[in-house]
């Protein structure tokens, strides 16, 4: 069988290789499309990079709209030269819900993996997924019921974060070894994100309040593995945070506390039991856009799951060195009662293996229709 499988993030393109490496179990499948060195490393055919494809904002969108119609306008030929048995689309809504538009009038079956979050925002997507999407693989336990309402076929796979998270070291004290950490001061993991401008943005705050709190604690910054440790040779860090790379849900697992660019990494965090502060900074005309079309009251997975602020949001001005500062004082003062609220959402993810339930779903669906 042939899949054309496009994924634009780095999240989607781990979580798509996940899946692959379990789909490629259950029969021969060649793939093409888009993704990151995992993807390729599976053997996929690429034509563009998620290198190239990030996208953060409606800032970021006007500055690439050139690439983008570009990578549209290839994308749909490949398609049609390729003629897959399937398209899957992984994430990455704003470009995909298109493909999915294409891709459906051209007369392919479309499986939606990691489907738009239209609870939190541009609720109307729910039209185009209707009509154009056949198969809707949710990742978040409320997802099914919503999507199934509004007479979509969606299936509830579970999180394919929990596949990610592995550890490299049995307890803390190994850990504290390997990174020179003393055991008797607290240590902060610092998770500014995997885009360039999400650095950007955080790195000043981060900074400053590391000065603030000074040897109180001890600062290990994670780097995500798509960025370049030079990257961080621009931005003056203090000589006080100590720079990991490789070892990220160690530093999630190890640490007293976490500060966490908002993503991913905060329901990461929360699963494996770290209470965190989110951090999130964008520009000016991307918060009044956001403002405008968010329907959520917070913009931490933590916090939507939960219902309620159980992880504090430092967003755009109230991200400062002294609101940091502040909330590291505030969970350390009710430790206990912040690792309780992690506990009760950590319950909600207990779906074994979603990678591999997510593989069985795409590969039931391919059995029973594998034709155009």
């Amino acid at each position: 069988m042939k899949l054309f499988l496009i994924a634009g993030e780095e999240s989607g393109d781990i979580h798509a290789s996940n899946m692959i490496r379990h789909l490629k179990k259950m029969a021969d499948f060649s793939f093409y499309g888009t993704g990151g060195n995992r993807l390729k490393d599976l053997g996929q055919v690429q034509f563009f990079h998620i290198n190239d494809m990030s996208i953060i904002g409606l800032d970021g969108i006007i500055k690439k709209a050139p690439f983008i119609f570009k990578m549209f306008k290839t994308l749909k030929r490949k398609l049609l030269e390729v003629n897959p048995d399937a398209v899957i689309l992984v994430d990455y809504p704003g470009f995909n819900l298109r493909f999915a538009k294409f891709a459906k009038e051209n007369g392919y079956k479309v499986i939606y993996y990691i489907v738009p979050q239209i609870w939190a925002w541009h609720f109307s997507r729910i039209k185009k997924i209707q009509k154009y999407v056949d198969l809707a693989l949710c990742i978040l336990p409320f997802e099914e019921e919503l999507y199934k309402s509004n007479g979509v076929n969606a299936k509830f796979v579970g999180n394919p974060i929990v596949n990610n998270i592995e550890f490299n070291f049995k307890n803390k004290n190994e850990f504290q070894k390997k990174f020179g950490l003393k055991s008797d001061k607290k240590v902060i993991g610092i998770f500014p994100g995997s885009r360039k401008k999400e650095i950007e943005a955080l790195i000043s705050p981060i900074n400053d309040a590391v000065e603030m709190l000074g040897d109180n604690y001890q600062y290990l910054l994670a780097k995500a593995k798509n960025l370049d440790i030079d990257v961080f040779k621009n931005y003056n860090l203090s000589d006080k945070i100590k720079i990991i790379d490789g070892y990220n849900y160690d530093v999630m697992k190890y640490s007293d506390l976490l500060w966490v660019c908002s993503g991913t990494a905060t329901l990461e965090s929360a699963l494996i039991g770290t209470p965190l502060i989110l951090m999130y900074k964008v520009s000016k005309l991307t918060e009044i856009i956001g403002r405008l079309v968010i329907r959520t009251k917070f913009i931490g997975l933590p916090n939507i799951i939960a219902g309620e602020e159980v992880v504090p949001e430092l967003i755009q001005d109230e991200l400062t060195p002294e609101n940091l500062s502040k909330y590291t004082s505030i969970i350390f003062s009710g430790y206990e009662k912040y690792k309780g609220y992690l506990f009760q959402i950590g319950k909600m993810f207990n779906v074994e293996n979603p990678s591999y339930q997510a593989a069985k779903e795409i590969y039931s669906y391919l059995k029973k229709y594998n034709h155009k």
